[in-house]
């Protein structure tokens, strides 16, 4: 990309010129702009994150484990989450992963899981397993800002996209029709960045994450 007041941005197939630039791509911007990415990438960690879906389940064994058929997360460090669809599956989310590697086994793994937390659910069948990869930032804050002064990026929505992305969207919006308030908060947070460079940054936040989850398992 070609910063100005039109900016350049170049593909593989053509040339897009455009007065304002959006930036949303996350743990994927070295492969987008790579030249951005060592400014902006060193204040976010990629991490993966998993889901299984169970068969459909009685609805009034449903209603007992989950009453108010809300969305909930557990309160620990490395936390797992979980809801029922619509068709009354249960969604289970969690083990968090700072390989770029799939874990072995990972529907037993999520499903033991599951079972830990419901032990009702010992017997139900898990039809689905999916996962990707989110990025956070140290401080779990999301790191909205400029680049230029038509080039904006929004990253670091820490597990917090679907509720942030489209708030994300909307200050940027407003920024480019030229009020730039409320983004302008979101650009005052300091963030700082992941120590340990390009090699041993992943090393030094398993080791961390190693102790959070030795906290939780103790309920320290």
């Amino acid at each position: 990309m070609q910063q100005g007041d039109t900016a350049v941005l170049h593909t593989e197939k053509g040339t897009v010129k455009a007065k304002f630039v959006v930036l949303a791509d996350n743990m994927y911007l070295p492969e987008i702009s790579p030249k951005l990415a060592p400014r902006l990438n060193k204040r976010i960690m990629p991490v993966g994150t998993y889901i299984i879906g169970t068969e459909p389940i009685n609805p009034t064994l449903a209603s007992t484990l989950i009453p108010n058929n809300a969305a909930v997360c557990d309160t620990n460090f490395v936390l797992d989450y979980f809801r029922f669809s619509a068709d009354k599956r249960m969604i289970y989310g969690g083990r968090v992963s700072y390989s770029a590697m799939t874990p072995f086994n990972l529907t037993g793994k999520m499903q033991a899981r599951m079972i830990e937390t419901f032990p009702q659910l010992k017997n139900v069948k898990v039809e689905y397993t999916w996962g990707g990869f989110v990025d956070i930032t140290l401080s779990r804050a999301p790191d909205f800002g400029r680049v230029a002064n038509n080039v904006y990026y929004l990253q670091g929505f820490s597990g917090h996209g679907v509720a942030l992305t489209g708030l994300a969207g909307k200050l940027v919006a407003e920024a480019i029709a030229g009020q730039s308030q409320r983004l302008d908060v979101f650009a005052s947070i300091k963030h700082h960045d992941f120590q340990g460079g390009k090699w041993l940054r992943t090393p030094a936040l398993v080791l961390g994450m190693a102790w959070y989850q030795l906290r939780d398992a103790l309920s320290y």
